[in-house]
């Protein structure tokens, strides 16, 4: 089942937007997590629920409704009634509340999305009471149950009509599917958690020298991006590719904000390198500084992995002097590109010039030009970082 394929429960929340409110900070969170988490699609804004992480493994598509919930008293606690609808005095309202409550909306995913639901999850900046700790800790152990676990078993078989007639393990299975998230700071009023993790999370996957102002803009850029996706009126039959679009954020969204590009963060990624990924954050800064096009700041990026792979395979054939002299003549080249005396009609020349003395020097043959290239870009950087 897709997500597409299933009537959303309601869609009021995309029409008020209140500015960056909570959802939309931790949907940015989740959006940055695109970058280290291979298995993470997109995330959904406010769809089906306040977002939705979309997963895919094996070609198999799964996902993960998130409810954000906060209090701005930071000592309040949920509590069982709230987010399970119970009741602790029934004899005296023997009704339980569970299709009202947090969890009660949530549920109906596991039922609607089947084998398609990866799990629920209740994100909040405040914590629950013991009582919900408790079922929760009951259902994930699936051993002993007390009282209240199992008042919400029997609430969850009347709600979900599949398990109408299931045994008490079925319906903890079923239930297994809900997670608790507490005391997620970045959900609160203050900004300089929310910032500070973000900031942490863009230092990583970006130039390492970004100033301040540069990391928040960037946040701010994520935080409008998460908002235009979360505002307007769907249509009832959406079709998945217009979902995507309207209503969610790719790896392609978040690239563009960090300005890297999609080929270039692939093929680094690919290796594992994060040195390499923010080095090549940090050369793009540089070209397109220096007035080169995005497409040739692409093209560099590879003569710059090309030699850096080259320097691996062979660097233990080169012996240390040679190596040692050739370095110092790559890195008065890269001087010269970082101060901006060589443009586009000079560098040619350069590296021309720079590729006949490093293959004299090092008496390798195989240097070609674009190594050549990359290796200047290589130290470039380097000496950025240092």
């Amino acid at each position: 089942m897709k997500l597409h394929e299933v009537a959303t429960r309601e869609q009021s929340g995309r029409d008020t937007i209140n500015r960056f409110r909570a959802q939309f900070r931790a949907a940015t969170i989740e959006s940055l997590a695109l970058l280290e988490n291979k298995d993470i699609e997109r995330i959904y804004c406010d769809y089906h629920e306040d977002y939705v992480v979309k997963y895919v493994t094996d070609s198999k598509a799964q996902y993960r409704f998130v409810q954000v919930k906060t209090k701005s008293q930071l000592n309040y606690r949920y509590t069982i009634l709230e987010v399970f609808g119970l009741k602790k005095r029934p004899k005296k309202n023997p009704e339980h509340a569970l299709p009202d409550s947090f969890a009660g909306k949530l549920l109906l995913h596991i039922e609607n999305f089947g084998d398609s639901c990866h799990s629920i999850e209740i994100k909040t900046n405040i914590n629950f009471d013991d009582e919900v700790e408790a079922i929760i800790a009951e259902i994930e152990q699936k051993g002993t149950i007390g009282d209240h676990t199992s008042a919400l078993i029997a609430e969850t078989k009347k709600l979900i009509l599949s398990l109408d007639g299931k045994d008490q393990q079925d319906v903890i299975e079923f239930l297994s599917h809900l997670k608790i998230e507490p005391r997620h700071s970045i959900l609160d009023e203050d900004d300089e958690l929310f910032v500070s993790l973000a900031s942490s999370k863009i230092f990583r996957y970006s130039e390492i020298n970004l100033t301040p102002d540069e990391v928040k803009k960037i946040i701010i850029q994520l935080l409008s991006c998460i908002e235009e996706k979360s505002s307007g009126v769907l249509n009832f039959n959406i079709q998945e590719k217009d979902l995507d679009s309207f209503a969610s954020i790719c790896i392609d969204d978040v690239l563009n904000t960090l300005s890297i590009t999609k080929s270039t963060y692939e093929m680094l990624r690919a290796g594992g390198d994060e040195k390499a990924l923010k080095s090549a954050s940090i050369l793009q800064k540089m070209l397109l500084r220096s007035g080169f096009s995005a497409n040739t700041v692409d093209t560099f990026a590879g003569y710059k992995c090309q030699w850096e792979s080259w320097h691996r395979i062979h660097r233990h054939e080169l012996p240390d002097f040679l190596m040692t002299v050739a370095t110092e003549m790559i890195i008065e080249s890269a001087r010269k590109l970082a101060w901006g005396t060589i443009k586009m009609p000079d560098l040619t020349l350069e590296v021309r010039t720079l590729n006949a003395a490093l293959k004299v020097q090092l008496c390798r043959e195989d240097i070609t030009l674009e190594l050549t290239l990359g290796a200047v870009l290589s130290e470039l950087v380097r000496g950025e970082v240092s």
